[in-house]
């Protein structure tokens, strides 16, 4: 259940106050931008109260495999946990690619807040999901 807790932790960081969040996928290009767009899409989901979407979109299936082995309902942990956030602005700042995976460095919160995290994603076809989250 850790690796789930922690990468709910990392979707609900508590931050800053702020408007509109902006898109980090921005910066990237080419596939680097392809590996930033599931946290895009964690941080779209949390601010959207769609679990259905990190569950079922942004996790890869060894991961689900995972919760399901330790007892956790994903969808219910998910949404618990966009529940309890303050805010939920993620940023990518660096993206590294080694074959059919690849690890973001993310940063949420901001000041004395601020918190780095990286997430390790895995090519699923055309797509990258999310793997697993290293503090």
């Amino acid at each position: 259940m850790r690796t789930f807790a922690t990468l709910c932790l990392v979707a609900v960081a508590v931050a800053g106050c702020g408007g509109a969040p902006a898109d980090s996928t921005k910066q990237f290009k080419g596939e680097e931008q392809k590996v930033a767009a599931p946290v895009e899409a964690l941080e779209k989901a949390a601010r959207a109260n769609d679990p259905a979407t990190v569950c079922t979109k942004l996790l890869t299936d060894r991961l689900l495999r995972q919760l399901k082995q330790q007892g956790t309902n994903c969808k219910t942990a998910v949404k618990q946990a966009f529940k309890d956030a303050d805010n939920l602005d993620l940023t990518v700042d660096d993206v590294t690619i080694a074959g059919d995976s690849a690890t973001a460095k993310i940063v949420s919160g901001k000041g004395s807040k601020e918190k780095t995290d990286t997430l390790q994603l895995t090519r699923d076809g055309a797509a990258w999901k999310i793997d697993l989250l290293r503090s």
